[in-house]
């Protein structure tokens, strides 16, 4: 079996891909921080970090049916499943989320190969990954990638004097 280091993947990149947009990001470090979901040491709680992945997410605009029922002490799964009307794919990923938040929510690997479309499936993998691996909440923040351009706009900038 091939794990992380030997397929070449790092810990960072693979989950760092995964986030649909900046909304997506935005929305699960609003509500770490909010829920005091983040330890004094800066690591995210994996429980959390790994259900809000999914149940913030902006594909499909899930955050928006779900967020009402985050709290800083748990996520009501039940009620969300029971007040709101779901797809069947994003009943199965709120049932993924409950199952890495608390066990509550039973779901099999088959009925997420089988039913995902890719997107979503890769959701659901880089939400397992998240539960099981964790994650400092630097490693959330997007990477800054503006030197090579800050250095063009100084010599652009040395032209016009």
């Amino acid at each position: 079996m091939m794990g992380a280091a030997d397929s070449g993947i790092h810990k960072e990149e693979a989950f760092m891909t995964f986030f649909h947009d900046e909304a997506h990001r935005q929305n699960v470090l609003h509500c770490l921080r909010k829920k005091n979901r983040i330890y004094p040491d800066g690591k995210a709680d994996n429980y959390y970090l790994s259900a809000l992945y999914i149940l913030l997410s902006t594909k499909n605009d899930l955050y928006k049916k779900t967020r009402r029922f985050i709290d800083g002490k748990s996520i009501d799964f039940e009620k969300m499943l029971s007040t709101q009307d779901f797809p069947s794919s994003e009943k199965k990923l709120i049932k993924l989320a409950a199952n890495l938040f608390n066990t509550s929510m039973e779901i099999s690997p088959s009925e997420l190969i089988n039913t995902l479309d890719d997107e979503n499936f890769q959701l659901a993998l880089q939400a397992i990954f998240l539960r099981r691996t964790g994650c400092h909440v630097r490693d959330l923040l997007p990477a800054v990638e503006a030197v090579p351009e800050l250095e063009q706009e100084d010599d652009e900038e040395m032209e016009r004097y």
